[in-house]
């Protein structure tokens, strides 16, 4: 079966602190696959940037945290977070 442009929605990532500075970007716009999650889109950038494993991050969907399973929509914004350290 093959897949078709129909099967791809575009949204919108932004990048923080580490995330940002191994990207070089503060934020991109890509096209996934229809029913991605985070999980899977944060793979593709695994590949793409050679990011740090996921285990650490916590990711939010349109300003509201959620699970790395978490199916996407069209136009919505991931924001994955490093861990904040400091004081």
């Amino acid at each position: 079966m093959t897949k078709n442009i129909d099967d791809s929605i575009k949204i919108n990532i932004q990048y923080f602190a580490l995330l940002r500075e191994i990207t070089g970007c503060a934020s991109e716009s890509i096209s996934v696959q229809a029913n991605s999650t985070p999980k899977t889109v944060y793979k593709k950038l695994i590949k793409q940037y050679a990011l740090p494993n996921h285990n650490r991050l916590k990711v939010a969907i349109n300003d509201c945290f959620c699970s790395w399973d978490s199916r996407l929509s069209k136009n919505d914004k991931i924001v994955f977070i490093p861990p904040v350290t400091g004081g």
